[in-house]
């Protein structure tokens, strides 16, 4: 087993992160504070190549692996953890195209997403479904010519401004895949949502209203696409885990940062074994969770990550990030809370990933369901 980095991934890294630094950490309060998107960067960041890194130059890509991948999101979620939400989301749209679209649906949009020039969305989640797939209630029917979509679609990232949305729909009973320009006839978005955390990914609801799509618009032919969903979430969970690596690296910072300055009777906090205990407790789950995220990454450009791998991953490196940043808010005491402190927005974003791609509660009953028996 090898654990180092290429030395092409270590200079990548270094790479996105003065790139992040420079660029990105600017844009912190627009997204947090006003939950607004700034597109002004997203030209910079097809500049750097970081919408389509694993995929094929051919369609905009840069050629290069999930590993990369997985250090670019951990290297915008240490800055801020929704713009790497927002690149995630590219992936895995681009990822769907790739793997069931005809050459001419490629070019059509996976290499305008990886220009920057267009913004995609992946819609499955639903008011009523939670994340039990065979429940969902979109449907399609099929007519002479095209197929007519009604349903809505919950939480989705990039949803107020996205230009072509993949939508998992019932045509005749069996899970499809869809897409749809959003400024289709009868397509509409719902207000923006307030949240937590991860805010200015501008999540909405997006509804449609008998809208009519080409044949053609039905990706990787009829039926048969639970699994097609199943490896799109694999991917999901990885990149989830990415940026919960990134929030845990910038919950640490923070928190040395903070007590090698807060004094106490003279001295630095830092000098205390109470704080020893805390950042001791915050590192070593930090590098145990990058290097189980970094191993499903590995898994991925093998070809051999499953689901039990990633649900595992994103399990336990989801909660640990929550540990992390609580006890990263623990070290700044009262100044915790308040909003002149990173802390306190790290640990409302943490937060948020136990409950996408799945709440933990899911990921134990993937895990248990692939137990050998």
């Amino acid at each position: 087993m090898d654990f180092n980095l290429t030395e092409q991934q270590e200079m990548f890294r270094k790479q996105v992160r003065k790139f992040s630094e420079a660029e990105i950490a600017p844009l912190v309060e627009i997204m947090d504070r006003d939950n607004s998107f700034p597109h002004e960067i997203r030209p910079k960041l097809a500049a750097m190549n970081l919408y389509g890194i694993p995929w094929d130059p051919k369609y905009g890509g840069a050629g290069s692996d999930f590993v990369s991948m997985t250090l670019a999101l951990e290297e915008m979620a240490r800055v801020i953890a929704p713009l790497s939400m927002h690149v995630q989301c590219q992936h895995t749209t681009c990822d769907r195209f790739l793997k069931l679209g005809t050459e001419e649906i490629k070019n059509r949009y996976v290499l305008p997403i990886c220009e920057g020039k267009m913004a995609g969305c992946f819609c499955f989640t639903e008011p009523d479904t939670g994340s039990h797939p065979k429940m969902i209630k979109t449907t399609a029917v099929e007519e002479k010519d095209c197929f007519v979509l009604n349903g809505t679609k919950r939480f989705v990232t990039n949803g107020m401004f996205a230009d072509v949305a993949l939508i998992f729909a019932k045509l005749e009973g069996d899970i499809n895949i869809f897409f749809v320009d959003t400024d289709t006839k009868g397509f509409s978005r719902g207000k923006k949502m307030e949240k937590l955390g991860l805010r200015g990914t501008e999540l909405c609801d997006l509804m449609m209203d008998d809208v009519r799509i080409p044949k053609e618009n039905l990706l990787g032919g009829k039926g048969g696409k639970f699994d097609a969903l199943k490896d799109a979430m694999t991917l999901g969970k990885l990149c989830l885990s990415a940026h919960c690596v990134g929030l845990m690296q910038a919950a640490l910072e923070e928190a040395v940062r903070y007590s090698m300055t807060r004094m106490h009777f003279d001295e630095p906090i830092f000098d205390l074994q109470a704080i020893h205990w805390l950042l001791a407790e915050m590192a070593s789950r930090l590098e145990a969770s990058r290097w189980l995220t970094y191993r499903a990454a590995f898994l991925k450009d093998q070809g051999t990550d499953s689901i039990k791998d990633m649900a595992i991953t994103k399990l336990f490196v989801t909660q640990t990030a929550v540990d992390v940043c609580r006890w990263g808010m623990q070290v700044h005491g009262a100044y915790g809370i308040s909003k002149e402190y990173k802390i306190e927005r790290i640990f409302r974003d943490a937060k948020m990933y136990e409950l996408l791609e799945g709440t933990s509660e899911i990921q134990r009953e993937l895990i248990v369901k692939r137990l050998p028996r």
